[in-house]
């Protein structure tokens, strides 16, 4: 057979900025200091980013929310994180 056939190639479709972009998220996150925010799930986007988990505390999900809407390059943040008490 030979080489000359084309191969098949695998193409990432999240973009360079925003695997960046979701760095400076969990960067920014882990630099709040309270480990619950370390575990939630973050994806980005085209610059929007979706937070998903669990808290315990409304307070959290607020710094959360602050610390990645702090981020230049955020164009939105999709909070689906639930507070869970108990």
């Amino acid at each position: 057979m030979s080489e000359t056939t084309p191969r098949p190639h695998f193409v990432d479709d999240t973009s360079n900025p925003d695997r960046e972009l979701e760095t400076s998220v969990r960067s920014n996150l882990h630099r709040t200091g309270y480990h619950q925010l370390r575990r939630l799930d973050v994806v980005v986007e085209d610059g929007k980013v979706r937070l998903t988990g669990r808290l315990p505390q409304f307070y959290l999900l607020q710094l959360a929310q602050q610390a990645v809407m702090s981020i230049e390059g955020v164009v939105n943040v999709d909070n689906g994180i639930q507070v869970v008490r108990g």
